[in-house]
């Protein structure tokens, strides 16, 4: 069985994070950025339930990279933080500023960084 695109569900809240480059900062200091692509899939408990999710990756400026992760509706954990301006790293208690990086620099961030791996 074949789905049209149309079939999927579209949350216009994800749009700014739809294969998306943030700036992650600490006192006016770029530290990190930050890959966000939103994905499409079938959630459990049944596969035939389709939904948006969001993965984000960590590209610390030291070359280190943490491991992808998830956000899902409805709370939006990750999306509500970085909409206003924030982003808390899972293994530090230390929240960063945030925010989306503007053409033509986003183009060269997502050819170095990519998608979350």
């Amino acid at each position: 069985m074949t789905f049209s695109s149309d079939q999927w569900p579209h949350d216009p809240r994800l749009d700014p994070f739809r294969d998306a480059v943030w700036e992650l900062s600490r006192d006016n200091q770029v530290v990190a950025h930050l890959t966000t692509q939103v994905i499409r899939m079938r959630s459990f408990p049944i596969f035939w339930l389709k939904r948006e999710s969001l993965w984000y990756q960590v590209n610390w400026l030291d070359g280190e990279q943490d491991r992808p992760e998830e956000d899902y509706g409805p709370n939006w954990y990750t999306v509500a933080e970085l909409e206003q301006g924030k982003f808390t790293p899972d293994d530090d208690d230390d929240v960063l500023d945030a925010r989306p990086v503007p053409e033509p620099q986003h183009q060269g961030l997502w050819a170095q960084y990519g998608p979350p791996a």
